[in-house]
């Protein structure tokens, strides 16, 4: 078997083609993935002053990072729509309920149900980064 770009040695025998059907986002400035795009489309700034409440009052960090990237509405979450205890949804990392809410969201985003997957050669990709909520 041949390289190709990737290096992986497959030529194109084996190889399935594969679909991308539902996407979603949530970033700082951007709550989906039509304001992410009209935010870049536009050459808006995600970076901005803490929202209220973000670090107690006279914490030395906020005199090191005056500005940040803040994703607005980090802490909600309906955790009855995800058969998830108030408990259970407090104790979790707030990255694991943003998870659910944005794999929920890509799936509406294809317009699929999601009992319509089980069995399915499906899957969900995703990608975060920092752990300072």
């Amino acid at each position: 078997m041949g390289e190709n770009e990737f290096g992986d040695g497959l030529t194109g025998a084996g190889r399935e083609a594969i679909a991308v059907i539902g996407m979603s986002c949530r970033v700082p400035g951007a709550e989906d993935l039509r304001s992410f795009w009209r935010m870049l489309a536009e050459g808006e700034e995600a970076i901005a002053e803490p929202p209220a409440g973000r670090w107690p009052e006279g914490v030395a960090e906020l005199a090191r990072h005056p500005r940040a990237g803040f994703v607005a509405g980090a802490g909600d979450f309906d955790a009855g729509f995800f058969g998830i205890s108030p408990r259970e949804a407090a104790a979790m990392d707030p990255r694991q309920r943003m998870v659910l809410e944005l794999s929920w969201d890509a799936l509406e985003d294809a317009y699929l149900p999601p009992d319509s997957l089980h069995g399915s050669a499906t899957a969900v990709f995703l990608g975060a980064t920092g752990d300072d909520y």
